[in-house]
């Protein structure tokens, strides 16, 4: 029996802390997390053609996680967070930056086709580009 993929689709970002840098987008992060536990899992998200798309790209292979991350010209994502005086977080997230143009793609199509399960981000349908792969995927799933 073929094993059933799981797809985190939508935000792969970096959560710029008061500590530091690290991968953030609740999709990335859900995938990551299930394929831990021994489920084939995939991301599917978008970066820059820049710097910060190479860093989080190489992150990703650095965990073993599979996907498809097309680059586009538009910014890799980026979420500044603060923390104020009584310890609460305030976030500042970039728009129009590339998981708000996720592609849909011959590959993302067939990835689709053996999806069984999906999480994906809310946040990545503020914008038509990724609100129209995220349905376009979902309508192409079994």
């Amino acid at each position: 029996m073929k094993q059933s993929i799981v797809t985190g689709m939508g935000e792969a970002l970096w959560d710029m802390l008061p500590e530091g840098k690290k991968i953030g987008g609740a999709p990335a992060n859900f995938a990551y997390h299930i394929s831990r536990f021994g489920i084939d899992s995939r991301v599917v998200s978008a970066v820059g053609k820049d710097t910060a798309g190479s860093e989080l790209l190489e992150n990703l292979r650095d965990k073993s996680l599979k996907g498809l991350i097309e680059r586009t010209d538009f910014p890799t994502g980026s979420v500044e967070v603060e923390v104020d005086e009584k310890g609460i977080p305030c976030y500042n997230i970039r728009e129009d930056v590339a998981w708000d143009h996720i592609p849909f793609t011959p590959q993302t199509a067939e990835l689709a086709r053996q999806t069984q399960a999906i999480c994906f981000g809310s946040l990545a349908q503020r914008h038509p580009a990724s609100r129209s792969t995220i349905h376009r995927f979902l309508d192409t799933m079994p």
